[in-house]
């Protein structure tokens, strides 16, 4: 009897379906890429897990084909970092048939009948932004300057900036004279359109509230091309290795930075929950995405400029001291 138990255990844990969660990352638009994946990977194989990652490298119609591929491949999770936000309902569908869960990583995937969403209080990044620009500078002319809109932070992020200013548009102290979200995030999209805009339009701008580094990185480059010196207010977030120098060289104002260990550990512990069919407590905010509210698990942002860098970013330990130069 005793080895019939014994033979039974062993057939069961033998045949137990493995854990597996599928990872889908759609591009690579700024340098927490280099190490997220990792993190995540790292956390969910410490919990048992084994993770499959497929890279689009920006290409959306590419990253349809890899998920499909992930959808097959046995997993019970699937995580998605979209290339684009739209267009994924017939895949999640596909996915749900095959009994596997879905979360949303970072971008929201719009109109679509996802389970999860994890993320940063998007909306806040736009708000930090704002909210830094108008402490400086509470009047003047100001540019927003956003990604592309088939990202839906890019919308978000836009839109807490606009209810940081509306008082000040208002009452006549802000002007906003130039509102535009780029085709991509790149930062040359973002020199010919700020080289653009200050050639054809002869007034003094006092703040640039670009999007991300990348905007900003582009809009100080243009502005250095055209006057000898740099005087206003330029926001940025992801906290790169380019935009926190162009914080130590007085260039840029500030970034906004998000600890991306603690979303990629978080939510690597919570996919091998899902995994397992375990309940989970944490994803306790709900965000729509244009078909349902979903339960989401949302971070805080943290604004970063040269008073702090150290203390953030550097002791996060997401950017080395050695990448940066303190005494430029």
């Amino acid at each position: 009897m005793i080895l019939m138990l014994f033979m039974i255990v062993l057939v069961t844990a033998c045949t137990k379906e493995p854990l597996k969660i599928g990872f889908s990352v759609g591009d690579f638009s700024s340098d927490r890429w280099s190490q997220e994946p990792q993190i995540f990977q790292d956390e969910a194989t410490a919990l048992g897990a084994e993770v499959l990652f497929e890279y689009a490298y920006g290409d959306a119609n590419q990253q349809v084909e890899q998920v499909k591929k992930l959808i097959a491949s046995g997993i019970q999770v699937l995580i998605i970092f979209p290339t684009n936000a739209d267009n994924w309902a017939p895949i999640v569908e596909e996915a749900h048939k095959a009994g596997i869960t879905v979360i949303a990583y970072e971008r929201m995937l719009k109109n679509a009948d996802i389970d999860y969403y994890f993320s940063f209080f998007n909306k806040d990044v736009g708000k930090q932004q704002a909210e830094y620009a108008v402490n400086l500078r509470p009047k003047g002319n100001y540019i927003l300057l956003g990604g592309p809109t088939s990202d839906y932070n890019s919308l978000l992020f836009m839109q807490g900036q606009k209810d940081v200013l509306k008082p000040y548009v208002e009452k006549g102290d802000i002007n906003i004279v130039l509102e535009k979200h780029l085709a991509t995030w790149n930062s040359i999209d973002a020199y010919n359109e700020i080289q653009s805009f200050m050639e054809n339009n002869k007034i003094k701008v006092d703040d640039i509230l670009a999007a991300n580094d990348e905007l900003a990185g582009g809009s100080i480059m243009a502005l250095e091309m055209l006057q000898d010196s740099i005087d206003m207010v330029i926001t940025g977030q992801d906290a790169s290795v380019g935009g926190c120098q162009n914080i130590l060289n007085g260039k840029q104002s500030m970034t906004v930075y998000k600890s991306i260990r603690n979303l990629a550990r978080e939510a690597a512990q919570t996919s091998v929950k899902l995994a397992r069919g375990e309940n989970i407590d944490n994803a306790t905010n709900m965000v729509s995405n244009g078909t349902k509210d979903i339960p989401a698990m949302l971070l805080k942002t943290v604004v970063v400029d040269k008073n702090n860098l150290r203390e953030t970013v550097i002791a996060d330990g997401f950017l080395k001291e050695d990448q940066l130069n303190f005494n430029p």
